[in-house]
């Protein structure tokens, strides 16, 4: 299938390397700046242009561009689909919260425990909170950053035992202590969601920060929204209702999950909505079946609009 050309990609800071520059043609994109108002959009919304994906690059865009409500309202009016305005913040602490409410369990380490488990310290914002470090000053102070001074990027995350945490680390807000979840075969999942399209990838890395890196065990797995929710999938249990309990109650049209276990139990330790990919782009099959998910999802949602109006 061709590149999607019915999506305008609202972005800042998430196109060049990023998985969405595979699945969109170039031109249905345009930059996002802060002070952005519908007027800014409207020489961007060509005839072919159905819906309108945010990507905003930063853990919390709630406050960008800074009239962000009055700009998704405006969109609607014009019978646009707008995607990804059900959750704006990203960052570790968020996302524990959001899988407590969905009844999901999170890696969150707590200061009691057992003295030689291994924790892992990892940045509460998203990739180091290096997209946040991107900023022009005069946004810095208007804009929710909380950017650790005792850990500054993703590349300085670690791993300590319980015992060994100084407890200025529990105190720091911009930090995220949580379980070291680990497994003999060093696999981890990664999921991507575009409409009705699900491609889960199977990966592996010996690495303490695990990335998806051409392994030779790695492997695609597609499925539909609908195939997940019947459970048709040979997936393990656990996984299976791990990610169908997410996008049951985080109906996000396009998103990324970062999954890991210990062969029993599954956690997300990672919820990302501008998802990178770089050289790493993924499968013509993959890129191609979350093309067809989304082309399918925006028909059905503008024939679902078109009914009840």
């Amino acid at each position: 299938m061709s590149k999607l050309d019915n999506i305008l990609i609202y972005q800042w800071h998430a196109w060049n390397g990023f998985l969405i520059s595979h699945l969109t043609a170039d031109y249905c994109r345009m930059e996002a700046n802060y002070d952005d108002d519908i007027s800014d959009i409207e020489r961007h919304l060509t005839p072919n242009i159905r819906a309108v994906l945010l990507q905003v690059n930063l853990s919390n865009s709630a406050g960008f561009p800074a009239r962000r409500p009055q700009l998704i309202q405006a969109l609607k009016e014009r019978n646009l689909l707008v995607l990804n305005t059900e959750v704006d913040d990203i960052s570790k602490s968020t996302l524990h919260q959001l899988l407590e409410k969905a009844a999901l369990p999170s890696a969150k380490a707590t200061e009691n425990g057992p003295e030689d488990q291994l924790l892992f310290i990892k940045t509460n914002l998203n990739w180091g909170g290096g997209a946040e470090q991107r900023l022009p000053d005069e946004l810095r102070g208007i804009l929710p950053v909380q950017q650790s001074a005792l850990l500054k990027s993703w590349d300085s995350y670690y791993t300590i035992k319980r015992r060994d945490i100084r407890p200025e680390l529990w105190s720091d807000p911009g930090i995220v202590i949580e379980n070291y979840i680990a497994n003999a075969e060093n696999s981890f999942y990664r999921v991507y969601g575009f409409g009705d399209a699900i491609v889960i990838v199977k990966a592996h890395s010996d690495a303490l920060i695990k990335k998806i890196s051409g392994h030779p065990d790695d492997k695609n797995l597609l499925f539909s929204k609908r195939q997940l929710a019947e459970q048709k999938t040979g997936l393990a249990a656990g996984l299976q209702q791990t990610i169908q309990t997410f996008i049951t109650h985080y109906p996000l049209a396009y998103f990324c999950l970062d999954i890991v276990h210990d062969t029993k139990n599954y956690f997300i330790i990672d919820l990302n909505l501008t998802p990178y990919a770089g050289a790493n782009r993924q499968t013509d099959e993959a890129v191609n079946f979350l093309c067809l998910g989304a082309h399918g999802y925006i028909k059905r949602k503008l024939q679902e609009k078109s009914t009840l109006a």
